[in-house]
């Protein structure tokens, strides 16, 4: 976690990541040549970012500001949520490639054990940026892949979105077995 985050209190503590309920976040960037794999788990309160097997818990009403220190520094991809706003996309122009600066892609799933959970169950989503712009990046029916502008904010709305949307889940899978 980068200095300027603010860790959860001395007291929080995860129960046991593996394998006790959460949701969890794979967070993948790319910048400058450089591959970045960060894991986090959302347990009530208390989250915990993991990465090259370092551990920082941190409150998780700071989940946002806390992933958003670690993204690729591009206004792009950094923006705050603004709440899915509308917006009229476009396709990218003839020199799009050039012009990519970083790839953020982040995986959302809900667990309430140790078992693995099956891929239909992952919420994944991608995102490339340019210096002045967003683009999303979705599959298609047919297997390829569809790159479209998108909104300022919209990687951090898709975050909530997803991470609400998971939590709901789990505490209905967790109520349904209680």
């Amino acid at each position: 976690m980068t200095p300027g985050s603010v860790p959860a209190p001395p007291a929080a503590r995860l129960a046991d990541p593996a394998t006790g309920p959460r949701v969890a976040l794979r967070l993948v960037t790319t910048h400058e040549d450089r591959t970045r794999r960060l894991d986090v788990v959302v347990q009530g309160q208390t989250s915990a970012l993991l990465e090259g097997g370092e551990q920082t818990l941190f409150s998780t009403e700071r989940l946002w500001p806390v992933l958003r220190e670690e993204l690729p520094p591009l206004d792009a991809l950094r923006a705050a949520p603004r709440g899915r706003l509308l917006h009229d996309a476009a396709e990218p122009g003839p020199t799009f490639v050039a012009d990519c600066r970083a790839h953020v892609s982040l995986a959302t799933l809900v667990a309430t054990g140790p078992e693995p959970v099956a891929a239909t169950e992952v919420a994944l989503r991608s995102w490339l940026a340019t210096e002045t712009g967003l683009w999303s990046v979705t599959p298609t029916a047919e297997g390829g892949t569809r790159v479209l502008s998108a909104p300022e904010g919209a990687l951090a709305d898709h975050l909530v979105w997803d991470v609400s949307a998971a939590m709901e889940a789990l505490v209905r899978g967790l109520e349904a077995t209680s």
